[in-house]
């Protein structure tokens, strides 16, 4: 793939593009792997042997290609990434996953575009506008319409998997304004493997007392088999993509490209999983695609 660095839109090629589309398609099908892969592993283990193995994969594949290890004084920055992009991201996504639906894990994760300009503006990279503030409002309102507000209960399983899965989409968005200036100035292979290095340690710590127990011998192996579709489809291939792009065009644009995870992800879940759509989560997904809307066309497509 070939692109100029520090694109900003018109100029981003086809490459970008295709790229940006690969990577939420792996991204897309991460919940159905993942509820397969948890029929018989704990969430937590299922954290820890994604991400371990992961960090294998793309440390090796950086130490392949000659790549760079990071510099010194990038060791800090790409700490936090690996905090915001890995750890928290990765335990409140599975640990969420767990306790709700794979449609209401691909319909949250469409508020990630809208939280990425909230924290871009946030951070001053770009201006909030008040077409930017209504989507804001929009996908919030579904937010809150999908946890029905009205009757939350934190007793209900899949209101704190929804809970945890929208923290996940915050942690993401901080994640991807932060990495933008970090991904540009280094190669992708590096950038991503620092990052899953640096933020598996946290993620085994809290997982240690989940690992002692574990029992490999009672995992299927359809779940194993999903746990390499995690590691390799949903998490190699589309954060090396995905960090690939985001050296070269806008965290704006990386995100919008993250509508296709609900409609790839609740296709899939419907398909796979044979789980149902609710008028609930329709209403939910309406009023956060209308807030995708707002905010990103057509004064942002």
């Amino acid at each position: 793939m070939s692109a100029s660095r520090g694109g900003t839109g018109a100029g981003d090629g086809l490459a970008v593009h295709l790229a940006l589309f690969g990577a939420q398609a792996g991204f897309a099908v991460f919940p159905v792997f993942g509820k397969l892969a948890l029929s018989s592993l704990p969430p937590l283990v299922l954290a820890a042997l994604r991400v371990v193995a992961a960090a294998l994969l793309l440390e090796a594949y950086r130490r392949a290609r000659g790549d760079p290890a990071p510099a010194r004084s990038d060791r800090g920055i790409l700490f936090l990434l690996a905090l915001l992009g890995v750890s928290f991201n990765q335990m409140l996504f599975i640990l969420g996953l767990a306790l709700t639906t794979a449609v209401n894990t691909a319909v949250l994760t469409a508020t990630i575009p809208v939280f990425t300009l909230a924290v871009a503006a946030l951070l001053g990279r770009e201006s909030l506008t008040v077409r930017a503030a209504a989507g804001l409002i929009l996908a919030f309102a579904g937010a809150l319409v999908l946890l029905d507000i009205r009757h939350f209960d934190w007793s209900s399983s899949f209101v704190r998997g929804d809970v945890m899965l929208l923290g996940n989409c915050l942690s993401y968005s901080f994640y991807l304004v932060l990495g933008r200036p970090v991904m540009a100035r280094m190669p992708p292979s590096t950038a991503v493997a620092s990052v899953f290095v640096f933020g598996a340690p946290l993620i085994l710590l809290c997982a240690a007392p989940a690992l002692a127990r574990f029992s490999p011998g009672a995992v299927t192996p359809g779940a194993w088999a999903s746990l390499a579709a995690i590691v390799l489809v949903c998490s190699v291939v589309p954060y090396l993509l995905n960090s690939w792009a985001l050296a070269r065009t806008r965290a704006s644009r990386v995100a919008l490209y993250i509508f296709l995870q609900p409609l790839i992800g609740a296709a899939a879940s419907v398909a796979v999983l044979s789980e149902p759509l609710t008028t609930r989560t329709l209403a939910a997904a309406s009023l956060i695609f209308a807030g995708l809307g707002v905010t990103l066309w057509p004064g942002r497509a």
